[in-house]
């Protein structure tokens, strides 16, 4: 548990419940001891015990230091000692169902009800959260509360009630809690990272057991459920807790590992468990980082695994079943071990990531920006933490020839404003290799190189943006957290008075015609080229192209309906996303299976880019050379929203919203305007003006300013080099 100013958070556990008097501060190096016989089911202090080290695992809970007391006034000193530098979780036990009092006869209401008046009357410097923990059975027999019970503690003060013994379930709701609470300021985000950095190069540790195994506690009918998933292009990520999401990972790396070339790689589960919690908690938890975090890379680590499976690089999942049809020359370029380097990369893609984008990053001249001059600012970072986490934990990956330099290579092309960049080669290998059938012998050493770096890293942009191409059900799922995480980056942008880094401005959470409208002009854009040119080389990932072509036919369906509905004036309140049904789904595929063409043809460009307004309120700090954002001028209806390094949704302004701002219709004949979010998103050149060369003073100032802010808060010196404004 990490708190932006000093890395600590604190817990103040008050359990008079446990049967004697207790008063004791456990770290999270030294937990309480298991007691030899004890009984956690019916011991009272045994399950304190056991729910303090749950809080101080950093697998579980995360926090730093627990002070256990069993008497009112030693825990109120406590608070007043931990509040007045560190945010402080405050956990009250109930003793209304093992006593049968009232609810105001449990000392729990009376403290809770003393520490909710402090904490609105500003007592204390830093956060303090109050937690109520419920018992969940009393000598065997199962007495869940009622809601009243529980409504009578939040109504005194708590911000959630939680079960003992504490579960995965109740610390992701806790820590998810004290998450939001404690969130830092906008000017903070992401301020250690740097020097998490070089932290974690100096550090030469060796690192331990796991203490925490998921694989081990989770049930065995939901381990088989988890490895039945992983084997579906539908994978429900959503459906799945963090540690079910870590089994997943697990069982991947090892049926990877099944591959008799790559037995001298091979690590013991343990390790496996080790190096997968060890990324996990370098991605931030799910209510701080609505996308970029662990479920998204699990969840594009299971798209490389199945495009793994498919190609035929990875043994089957079923030893009897056979390949229907020969790898093609290009996909025997692929060995067992790209496959092993590919799935490895996709675990720590975007590990740290901060939630906000590069532009972001770049505009407040935040220490990375100036670390990595500005380019692919997030990528580098990746790579670069995530090198020293497989340093420390599968040390035999660096005996791999050229192992880091592919992983960097892959990670780098998530960075979408290399997009077109990659889209061209593709285009070059699909031309020279058009039949698929050339020997490989025919190759010369350095055409293979090439094509294999080329594939990884279409495999791993394909996989970074795969939620489109998964069945609607999933993929409007992560439609809506990726708006979220945008949505939280515009807070931030207002918070630090800049001006947007999302191209066209922060989305509106709740409209779901301009969900829809961008989801299917980032299909168009970019998502159905790339899958239909990797298809063209690598057949394997066809099925992906279809599922995509059902998702453009719905996202459309879902655009046409909503503009009925809302009428000429577009007034009319906007659905939610959970009014797209099986039915509606049914009909597109319907429709798209009697379609003729089967695939539906992108925009035509125009002969010159759309007229774009530069409102000195919305303006980016960003320069007009990003090869990305000119062809997405040449498609006016688009309106691309952000996703710095695997843009994943198109925010398009619609024909009723915009009839609303525009002066007149020639403005916005298109109906849209394009948007971008992070570093491929950025505004044409304007002719020089007094508007705009007043404009290019203040960003100038502006990112002085920040330059200045960042020095100190971070601890830099020296002398940046020559800025751009």
């Amino acid at each position: 548990m990490e708190e932006a100013a000093d890395g600590r958070c604190r817990v103040v556990y008050y359990c008079a419940s446990a049967g004697e008097h207790v008063s004791a501060v456990h770290h999270w190096k030294d937990p309480p001891a298991r007691r030899e016989g004890s009984n956690e089911e019916d011991a009272p202090r045994a399950v304190v015990d056991a729910n303090v080290r749950i809080l101080l695992d950093e697998d579980q809970g995360g926090f730093h230091e627990v002070f256990l007391g069993s008497s009112s006034r030693e825990c109120w000193e406590r608070i007043e000692q931990y509040a007045g530098s560190t945010p402080t979780v405050v956990l009250l036990e109930s003793q209304q169902l093992q006593s049968g009092k009232d609810a105001d006869e449990d000392p729990a209401i009376a403290f809770l009800r003393s520490l909710a008046t402090d904490v609105q009357g500003a007592r204390y410097q830093h956060h303090v959260i109050p937690f109520v923990i419920l018992p969940a059975a009393l000598k065997n027999v199962d007495i869940p509360p009622s809601s009243e019970t529980a409504t009578d503690y939040l109504n005194a003060g708590a911000v959630e009630t939680l079960r003992s013994p504490l579960k995965p379930e109740d610390l992701s709701r806790l820590v998810g809690h004290v998450k939001e609470e404690i969130r830092p300021r906008a000017d903070l985000i992401g301020v250690t990272m740097a020097r998490n950095l070089a932290d974690s190069i100096r550090d030469t540790s060796h690192p331990g057991k796991p203490s925490h195994r998921p694989d081990i506690t989770i049930s065995p009918a939901r381990l088989r459920y988890i490895n039945s998933a992983v084997q579906e292009w539908g994978f429900p990520a959503h459906e799945m807790s963090m540690d079910e999401l870590t089994c997943a990972a697990l069982f991947m790396i090892e049926h990877v590992l099944k591959a008799p070339e790559l037995a001298e790689y091979k690590i013991s589960r343990s390790d496996i468990m080790g190096l997968l919690l060890a990324t996990r908690r370098q991605y931030k938890h799910e209510r701080e980082v609505h996308y970029h975090n662990w479920r998204h890379a699990v969840d594009v680590t299971q798209s490389i695994y199945i495009f793994l499976v498919n190609i035929g690089v990875c043994p089957p999942v079923d030893s009897s079943t056979r390949r229907a049809t020969e790898r093609t020359s290009l996909e025997q370029v692929l060995t067992p071990l790209d496959g092993l380097i590919l799935l490895v990369s996709a675990i720590g893609h975007d590990v740290g990531h901060p939630g906000v984008n590069n532009a972001f990053l770049v505009a407040c001249s935040h220490p990375l920006a100036q670390l990595y001059n500005d380019k692919s600012v997030l990528e580098n970072y990746h790579c670069a933490a995530y090198t020293q986490l497989l340093r420390r934990h599968w040390p035999s990956l660096s005996k791999i020839a050229n192992f880091r330099s592919s992983m960097i290579s892959n990670i780098l092309a998530t960075d979408m404003q290399r997009h077109f960049e990659y889209m061209a080669t593709l285009g070059e290998l699909k031309k020279k290799h058009a039949d698929g059938k050339q020997n490989l012998d025919q190759w010369t050493d350095k055409d293979r190189e090439h094509a294999r770096e080329l594939m990884m890293a279409l495999l791993m942009k394909a996989a970074d943006i795969s939620n489109v191409a998964r069945p609607f059900a999933v993929s409007s799922e992560w439609a809506k957290v990726l708006i979220s995480e945008f949505a939280r980056q515009g807070e931030l942008e207002q918070e630090l008075g800049i001006p947007t880094c999302l191209f066209g401005g922060p989305p509106n959470k709740d409209d779901v015609l301009s969900a829809a409208q961008s989801q299917k002009g980032f299909m168009n854009l970019f998502g159905f080229p790339l899958f239909q040119g990797i298809s063209e080389i690598i057949p394997s990932v066809a099925c992906s192209v279809e599922t995509l072509q059902v998702n453009q036919a719905t996202w459309e369906q879902r655009i046409q309906e909503e503009k009925e509905r809302r009428g000429p004036d577009g007034k009319d309140a906007p659905l939610t996303f959970s009014s797209v049904g099986r039915t509606e789904i049914n009909k597109a595929e319907i429709t798209h299976h009697r379609s003729e063409p089967a695939v539906m043809p992108l925009p035509s460009a125009p002969s010159s880019p759309s007229k774009r307004d530069h409102n000195p309120t919305a303006a980016s700090r960003r320069s007009s050379k990003d090869v990305a954002l000119e062809h997405m001028h040449s498609f006016p209806s688009s309106r691309r929203g952000s996703k710095d390094e695997s843009l994943t949704t198109i925010l398009v302004r619609s024909h009723a919203t915009s009839n609303a701002t525009q002066p007149s219709s020639a403005a916005t004949s298109a109906d849209t305007k394009v948007a971008g979010e992070g570093e491929s998103r950025r505004p044409p050149a304007v002719p020089s003006s007094p508007t705009t060369g007043g404009l290019r003073e203040s960003r100038s100032r502006s990112r002085l300013r920040g330059l200045k802010f960042w020095r100190k808060k971070s601890g830099l010196g020296g002398e940046r080099g020559s800025e751009s404004s």
